[in-house]
């Protein structure tokens, strides 16, 4: 195999690209279960300014009453940065020509790529939740592109962690103070009720402070005891721990989905609303795979590259709230 034809190289090119979607499907992924995801996205990053509109509707005291007109307000602008991951391999002329069965080679490559496609979407979504209550932020928040910085840096847009607590509160456009984390928190049914009432009852506001729905669908948990424990209490009929055997348990089914996520790292529980709006997974580029000669030694370098980010809206808190966890 002293070199290989053009049409050789995209059939390499072409099978490989064919691995690496197989090996992508592998297992089960959560980064498209939680973030709602976009495709199609251009350019180096995007910003998105919230439009808070008119306020709430006036009722006429009297017949013939004019409409008062008012000019819609901006809220918070977000920022969400398209980062790229790539990784390339080089292959020595000897050790193409060497090789019986090149294709199978580059296969094995190309399904190695597909996995940490994979895994590097699901760590990107997962710095969400890891790293949300760091008081400092993380690169995760950051927004930063090309000629428009991110004036919140690594927290969210108001300059607050994703999850804050009580003594950190977060302030919106009408002057209301609210907070989505409460520390010290284990899975326990009182806990789980203390989670869930901090997001309907507390923090179903929008940013004008007018009620909204914000009903959870999620708990999300790591892998282990935690999940079990969430399992117990969101399904159990009757007889949840510290009540009578044939109480009824008022945590039956109001919540859709229990997830356990390997990508967790922090001692937390979450509860929130599966692919919200607000939390947006963008697909930059899908992952490009390129298989060419070096003219350099005449051998041939494969590479891989794709980009993606995510982009938490005006709101996006208001959607997860964390039982435990840190703030470093």
């Amino acid at each position: 195999m002293p070199g290989l034809r053009a049409d050789q190289l995209t059939l390499y090119q072409k099978d490989m690209y064919k691995a690496e979607r197989e090996a992508s499907k592998e297992e089960e992924v959560y980064y498209n279960r939680l973030f709602k995801v976009v495709n199609g996205a251009k350019g180096a990053g995007d910003k998105y300014t919230q439009l808070l509109g008119a306020s709430e509707l006036e009722r006429h005291q009297t017949e013939g009453q004019d409409i008062t007109f008012e000019s819609p307000l901006e809220g918070w602008t977000s920022y969400v940065k398209y980062h790229t991951y790539s990784k390339g391999l080089s292959f020595s002329p000897e050790a193409v020509e060497d090789t019986v069965k090149l294709g199978n080679v580059l296969k094995d490559v190309a399904g190695t790529w597909g996995r940490r496609v994979r895994q590097a979407k699901e760590r990107l979504a997962a710095g969400v939740f890891n790293n949300g209550g760091d008081l400092l932020g993380s690169f995760e928040f950051n927004g930063s592109w090309s000629g428009n910085t991110d004036p919140s840096g690594n927290l969210l847009y108001d300059s607050k962690p994703f999850f804050n607590l009580s003594g950190n509160t977060r302030t919106t456009k009408d002057g209301n103070t609210y907070y989505n984390s409460v520390a010290n928190l284990t899975v326990t049914p009182d806990n789980f009720e203390t989670v869930y009432n901090l997001l309907t009852a507390t923090n179903n506001k929008d940013e004008e402070g007018v009620p909204v729905g914000n009903k959870p669908d999620t708990m999300l948990t790591r892998d282990g005891s935690d999940y079990f424990k969430a399992w117990r209490i969101l399904r159990t009929t009757k007889g949840l721990p510290n009540s009578q055997l044939n109480d009824a348990n008022p945590y039956e089914g109001l919540i859709k989905n229990i997830w356990s996520w390997s990508y967790l790292d922090e001692s937390a529980f979450y509860v929130g609303k599966a692919a919200a709006p607000e939390l947006e997974f963008h697909e930059r580029m899908m992952p490009e795979i390129r298989f060419f000669r070096n003219e350099n030694n005449a051998g041939y370098k494969a590479s891989i590259r794709v980009r993606f980010g995510i982009h938490l809206k005006p709101q996006s808190w208001r959607r997860w709230a964390r039982g435990g966890g840190t703030s470093a």
